[in-house]
C-alpha cells in the first residue's frame, strides 16, 4: 500500500508501513491510513478506508497528492479466470478479457485522454489490467466468482488494478483512487475515501453485476426517472454538423406525416458559431433556436438540443475575452481536450470549470437555453473535459469533486423537469445527475472499425458493433443509475453501408435494452421496408422500456449472445460473419413457455433445450426476439 505526492514537479512514494491492527503509516510520516473490514451477509465484505494528515502543520506551496493505493488481501483462489473490464466513460468499452489478453490503451495518446482516465497509466503487460470504477472476476469451469466495486461515488476517481497468473490465477488485486489535488490537509485531519465491497459468490456473474448497479442506484441515484424513456428523433447520424434551419423543418414535418410516435426531437452539433459560443447560433439557423423551439412544441413534439458546455475553441469569443477561464499546464499552455476534424483544424480546449468566469457563463448558458429558448431536453456531451488535468482555479478540488460540483449547478439551474443526457461522461460520478445516459461509444452506418482505428489500437474505437457491446454489458444499469441510452438507432439504406441483418440485429438490441430510442435518419427519403422496421423497433420498446435488462454471457463471447428483459422479450443473435449455432443459459429464475415466435416476423424460432438453457442456429448477423 502507497501514496503518492508531489511538491511542484518533484514526485515522492511513500509506503505505508503496520502500526496495530488496521493502522499504518506512511514510510514519510506525513499520512496515517486506517482501514476499517466489516462483513456483511448481503454486501459482503466492506472496507472503510480513511487517510489522515499526520504533519502538525499544512502542507507547503506546491504541495498535491496523486492517488493512493490499497492492495487487497481478499482474493479468488483456483486458476482459469477471466475479468469483466468496466471502462471509464460513455464511449470506453466494457467487455470481458482473458488473462492472457494485454490492456492495451490507444497508440494516440488524444485518443486516450479523449476516451479514457488520462489518470490511467496502462503498462501494456500481458495479464496485467485497470477496471475502472469496478470490476468482475469469474471462472465459468466451477461458476465461482468475485465482485470488487466501491459503495458510493466519493470525492475521488476509483478503480481495480488486477494481475494474473499464467494459469488465469489471480495474484493481486489493487484498488486506487485518483485523488489528483490538494486536498484540505490541516492537522489530523480526515480523508474519507470511498468503501469498498468485496462480494465473492456462486452463479450468474450477470445476477450480481445487476444487484450492484440497484444497490449503487438506492444510495446515489436519481429518485424522479420517468415512466417512458424518451424516442424521438436526432439529427447527428445522418447530417453531422451539416444541419441547417431547413433540414431540421423538413424532418419535423416529416414526422407528423409519417405519425411516428416520437416525444423529441433534438437538434445535434451544427448549430452554433463555435464550439464555446453556444448563445450565437451560425449563419445557417438565421431565426436563432427559440424560434424551431416553439416550432417543434407547436407540431406537439419536445425540443431537445445539444451542446458540449466544457469545451471551447480558439475563434471562439469566450476564449478571445475570457482567456482566464481555461484550463492551462502548470507552463500556462491551454489543456488540449479534443481534436476533432469536423470542427476545423488544430484542438479543441477545456474550461476550468472552477474558475468563477467559467461558472458563470455555464449558468447563462444554461438558463438561457431552458428558460429563455425554451428547450426542456439536453444532451451535454464530452464531458469528460471536466476532469482534464491542468492547474486549476481552485486546487482543493479533485478531477471528480469538481466535476460533480459542476454538475450540481447545472442541475440546479435547469430545474428537475428538465431532461439531461450525459455523453462521454465518467459513469460513476455522473450518478445522480443525469436522468438519461449514453453507454457506449458512437454507433456509425459501418458494423466493424475503420481500419485507421484498428492501426491505432483503438479499443474503443465507434462504429455499430462496439456500441452494440456495452449497449449489452451496461444494460443493467437502465433504471437503476438513469435510463440508458444506447445511442441512435438507423435503419436507412443510402448512406449505411450496414446490411439488413446488421440492422435489425442493431434495432434489436437497442429495443430489447428498454433504453431511450431516438432514430438518426433522414425521414425525408426513409424506405418503406426500413420504416416498417423503425415503428416494430418502437413498438417492441415500448414494452420493454419499463423494466431493467440481463445481459446473458457477458464472459463467454466479447459481445454477449443475448439479452433478457423481464418484459418479456428474449433476443438473440449472432455478431458474426458466418451461419452459427447459438448456445445461451437464461438468468435463474426465468420459466419459458413453447412455441417461440419471433417478434419481427411472426415466423416460429427452433429453439432446441440444452441442460437449462436453449440453443438456435442463426445466419451471419442474424437475430430474433422471442416472447418468453
Amino acid at each position: 500500500m502507497k501514496i503518492q505526492y508531489r511538491v511542484h514537479n518533484s514526485v515522492t512514494i511513500s509506503n505505508f508501513l503496520p502500526v496495530k491492527a488496521g493502522v499504518f503509516q506512511s514510510e514519510c510520516k506525513k499520512f496515517e491510513l486506517l482501514l476499517a473490514t466489516t462483513k456483511d451477509s448481503k454486501l459482503g465484505t466492506v472496507l472503510s478506508p480513511k487517510l489522515i494528515w499526520r504533519e502538525s502543520t499544512r502542507p507547503e506551496v506546491g504541495f498535491s497528492v496523486d492517488h493512493l493505493e490499497l492492495e487487497l488481501t481478499d482474493l479468488p483462489t483456483g486458476n482459469g479466470f477471466k475479468m469483466f473490464q468496466h471502462g471509464y466513460q460513455s464511449w470506453s468499452i466494457a467487455r470481458k478479457v482473458e488473462s492472457t489478453d494485454t490492456d492495451r490503451p490507444p497508440l494516440l495518446s488524444f485518443l486516450h485522454y479523449s476516451q479514457e482516465n488520462v489518470y490511467s497509466k496502462n503498462e501494456s503487460k500481458v495479464g496485467k489490467f485497470i477496471s475502472e470504477y469496478l470490476t468482475l472476476l469469474y471462472n465459468q469451469e466451477n461458476q465461482n466468482g468475485v465482485l470488487y466495486a466501491p459503495l458510493e461515488a466519493g470525492e475521488f476517481g476509483t478503480k481495480f488494478e488486477v494481475v494474473f497468473g499464467n494459469e488465469g490465477n489471480v495474484t493481486s488485486v489493487k484498488v486506487i483512487y485518483d485523488i489528483h489535488c490538494l486536498p484540505d490537509l490541516r492537522p489530523n485531519a480526515k480523508l474519507n475515501i470511498s468503501k469498498i465491497k468485496v462480494l465473492f459468490f456462486k452463479g450468474s456473474p450477470e445476477t450480481k453485476l445487476l444487484k450492484y448497479f440497484e444497490e449503487l442506484g438506492k444510495k446515489e441515484g436519481p429518485t424522479n426517472l420517468p415512466k417512458k424513456v424518451p424516442t424521438g428523433w436526432c439529427s447527428w447520424y445522418y447530417y453531422y454538423t451539416n444541419i441547417d434551419q431547413k433540414t431540421i423543418l423538413d424532418n419535423l414535418t416529416k414526422v407528423r406525416e409519417l405519425n411516428l410516435p416520437f416525444e423529441f426531437f433534438q437538434i445535434d452539433d451544427g448549430y452554433q458559431k463555435e464550439i464555446g459560443d453556444w448563445l450565437i447560433p451560425n449563419e445557417k439557423f438565421p431565426g436563432g433556436m427559440r424560434i424551431l423551439a416553439d416550432e417543434i412544441k407547436r407540431v406537439g413534439l419536445k425540443p431537445g438540443i445539444w451542446l458540449a458546455p466544457f469545451l471551447v475553441r480558439k475563434k471562439s469569443e469566450f476564449f478571445r475575452k475570457y482567456p482566464e477561464a481555461i484550463l492551462k499546464d502548470q507552463n500556462g499552455k491551454p489543456v488540449p481536450a479534443l481534436y476533432n476534424p469536423l470542427w476545423g483544424r488544430g484542438y479543441t480546449y477545456a474550461l476550468d470549470i472552477t474558475h468563477p468566469t467559467a461558472l458563470a457563463y455555464i449558468e447563462k448558458v444554461f438558463t438561457t437555453i431552458v428558460k429563455e429558448w425554451g428547450y426542456p431536453y439536453l444532451k451535454l456531451d464530452f464531458l469528460y473535459a471536466g476532469l482534464l488535468p491542468g492547474d486549476v482555479y481552485n486546487k482543493t478540488l479533485s478531477p471528480q469533486a469538481r466535476y460533480q460540483n459542476a454538475l450540481e449547478l447545472i442541475r440546479k439551474i435547469v430545474g428537475k423537469n428538465t431532461f439531461l443526457l450525459g455523453c462521454g461522461a465518467p459513469m460513476l460520478p455522473s450518478i445522480g445527475f443525469f436522468d438519461g445516459m449514453r453507454i457506449s461509444c458512437d454507433v456509425a452506418p459501418f458494423w466493424n472499425p475503420e481500419r485507421i482505428r484498428i492501426f491505432l489500437k483503438d479499443r474503443n474505437a465507434l462504429c455499430t458493433k462496439k456500441a452494440l457491446i456495452n449497449d449489452i454489458t451496461r444494460s443493467s444499469m437502465h433504471r437503476h443509475l438513469w435510463l440508458n441510452d444506447p445511442d441512435c438507432l438507423l435503419v436507412r439504406k443510402k448512406k449505411n453501408k450496414m446490411n439488413e441483418a446488421q440492422t435489425k440485429l442493431m434495432a434489436s438490441v437497442m429495443a430489447v435494452s428498454g433504453g431511450m430510442l431516438l432514430v438518426s435518419d433522414d425521414l425525408t427519403k426513409l424506405e418503406t421496408d426500413r420504416l416498417d422496421l423503425l415503428k416494430k423497433a418502437f413498438q417492441l420498446n415500448r414494452e420493454c422500456q419499463a423494466y431493467t435488462p440481463i445481459p446473458i454471457g457477458i464472459f463467454e463471447n466479447e459481445f454477449p449472445l443475448a439479452l433478457y428483459n423481464p418484459g418479456g422479450y428474449l433476443g438473440i443473435w449472432n455478431p458474426t460473419e458466418e451461419e452459427k449455432t447459438v448456445r445461451i443459459n437464461l438468468p435463474p429464475g426465468v420459466k419459458t413457455k413453447a412455441p417461440f415466435l419471433d417478434f419481427w416476423t411472426g415466423t416460429r424460432v427452433d429453439l432446441q433445450p440444452v441442460d437449462g438453457g436453449f440453443e438456435t442456429t442463426l445466419p451471419a448477423f442474424g437475430s430474433v426476439v422471442v416472447s418468453v
